[in-house]
């Protein structure tokens, strides 16, 4: 079965999480994804973090599967003249350096147009390509920080807090998906490629909803409410007799559910908590009531009650509990493919379904250079072109080139 975006070529410069986690989606939905890794040492995520299984970082094994990686010398002329080249076979070209990299080394949207008028070129950046932080460099805490989202995470008088998964990345790397998709679209009617730019910033900047619209209304800056919901009482953690578990009340039509489900079938006639402004300004009080019930039994007790009212409920679940899950399970959102070091390596599988052209894992995320003979020889690349780059160093290869080759 043909995937969506087969026959899609996408030359791959980015480092890090998020253009090699928008990359490896392109991948999962049948896009040839060439990761291009800079010698000697290639994609710094390969060697970040604390967690390694035959050498390999767990951070680049869970955003690199299904690409192929050339290694290249891209500080030389003739390394620079192997992407030009590759440049005019591909679709898409993804990078994600600072802003003014990418021209620098030659690779930036003015050195490629003129190669390839059909070209998707894709940058992503921290903080957009204007303006006096363009320039800077910037990570998910980073740029959590200054988008104001580290503001509006965290208890009320805490400090405040990371999100705990790496908001700014993911989100940048799914628009940049979309964002692809959308100029490959474009692409089929005007027969031109375009240039598109996803900004971390920017995607945090999005990603703020619910607590941007009070910001405009009323010019107040939003504070923490830890786990609860900032609009909606009650939406938050509460401590069962065995764990945590998260409950609330979506409108106020579920709100003598909600009593029921909690044992406090009182509570919805309570013309203290009548309406969802009321619990709002009531906050503390109503919280210290449902706090003090929620203690007196288990989550499992908890999940049967909200269930039968059919009420918002969830336990707070560890990784091992979600992941070993029947939900999870049932749904099939873990897949595990053959690494050739490795071995059987586990990876949480694509969670957009498509009924006809579903993704795929089939490829495990390749080794440095795992890729490059095969990559250049599609390239039209000849023989001998291919092993005076190997011998000149300007193309580093995990294999021999072998004598016959």
């Amino acid at each position: 079965m043909e995937s969506v975006l087969s026959g899609v070529r996408v030359l791959d410069f980015t480092r890090h999480m998020s253009g090699p986690y928008a990359s490896m989606v392109l991948g999962d939905f049948g896009a040839e994804i060439i990761k291009v890794e800079s010698s000697p040492d290639g994609d710094p995520t390969r060697q970040t973090g604390t967690y390694f299984t035959s050498g390999q970082s767990t951070m680049f094994l869970t955003w690199n599967r299904n690409k192929r990686s050339l290694c290249l010398d891209l500080r030389s002329d003739r390394g620079i003249e192997v992407v030009r080249r590759l440049v005019g076979t591909a679709d898409v070209l993804l990078e994600n350096y600072r802003p003014g990299v990418a021209d620098q080394i030659g690779i930036g949207w003015e050195d490629v147009r003129h190669i390839n008028k059909r070209l998707v070129y894709c940058s992503v950046n921290a903080f957009g390509s204007k303006g006096p932080w363009a320039g800077r460099p910037g990570t998910d805490p980073v740029v959590q920080a200054f988008s104001g989202v580290m503001s509006v995470t965290g208890e009320p008088d805490g400090r405040p807090a990371l999100v705990g998964v790496p908001i700014a990345d993911f989100s940048s790397a799914m628009l940049t998906v979309q964002g692809v998709i959308l100029a490959l679209l474009a692409r089929e009617r005007s027969g031109e490629g375009q240039r598109v730019e996803v900004s971390m910033l920017g995607s945090l900047l999005f990603a703020l909803t619910t607590r941007v619209g009070p910001f405009f209304l009323t010019g107040e800056d939003p504070g923490r409410f830890g786990s609860a919901h900032s609009q909606v009482v009650p939406y938050q953690a509460f401590e069962a007799s065995d764990g945590y578990v998260v409950a609330g009340v979506w409108g106020d039509a579920d709100w003598p559910a909600f009593c029921r489900a909690v044992d406090m079938p009182e509570l919805a006639d309570d013309e203290r908590f009548d309406s969802n402004v009321k619990r709002v300004n009531r906050r503390p009080e109503l919280t210290k009531f449902l706090d003090e019930q929620f203690r007196t039994a288990s989550s499992d007790y908890w999940e049967s009650r909200f269930g039968s009212e059919k009420v918002l409920f969830a336990p707070v679940n560890t990784f091992s509990k979600v992941f070993n899950h029947p939900q999870t399970i049932a749904n099939d959102y873990v897949t595990t493919v053959q690494h050739p070091t490795v071995g059987e390596l586990p990876l949480v599988a694509p969670v957009v379904k498509l009924s006809s052209t579903p993704a795929t894992v089939e490829q495990a995320p390749p080794l440095l250079g795992e890729h490059s003979i095969d990559i250049l020889r599609a390239a039209d690349f000849s023989t001998d072109e291919i092993r005076s780059l190997i011998d000149d160093g300007v193309v580093h290869s995990h294999q021999a080139m072998g004598p016959a080759a």
